[in-house]
Parts: structure tokens; C-alpha cells; sequence
């Protein structure tokens, strides 16, 4: 009685765990992310030869998005 008592109770808990998430869900896979790395806080200027080394030369500012630990942050450009 115990034992199957037991088992009842393992396959409960079997059923009711769920993965953790990995709050990834605001990464769209059809698109292409840039990394681009940051020694310390602080306002940073990332200038059009390095834009343009990345491929990215040709993109309009407005299009630009800027995210950290997955939220989106304010991005100002001129």
C-alpha cells in the first residue's frame, strides 16, 4: 500500500515540474543579433567604420534596437 502510495505520489510530481525558462522569448530567430561587448556602465559610442566592419553599414539608425538582459533600453542616435 505504501509503495504504491508512493509511486502515485512520484508520478504527481513527475507531472507537475516544468522546465525553467530561460527568458529568451524576445529573441526573433529570423533575425541577425550584433554583440557588441562594454568594459564598464557608461554612454559609448559605437562610430560608422565599426558599424560598417560589421556588415551593418548601409542600415538605417531608426531601425536599431538595443537590448539588455533581454529588455529593450533606450537607444539615441544621430
Amino acid at each position: 500500500m505504501k509503495r504504491n502510495l508512493l509511486t502515485f505520489l512520484l508520478l504527481i510530481t513527475v507531472f507537475a515540474v516544468q522546465a525553467q525558462t530561460y527568458n529568451n522569448g524576445w529573441i526573433d530567430y529570423s533575425k541577425t543579433y550584433y554583440k557588441f561587448s562594454v568594459g564598464a556602465n557608461g554612454l559609448y559610442r559605437i562610430s560608422q567604420p565599426t558599424l560598417a566592419a560589421a556588415g551593418l553599414g548601409s542600415t538605417q539608425a531608426q531601425h536599431y534596437k538595443l537590448f539588455r538582459n533581454g529588455q529593450e533600453v533606450a537607444l539615441y542616435t544621430s
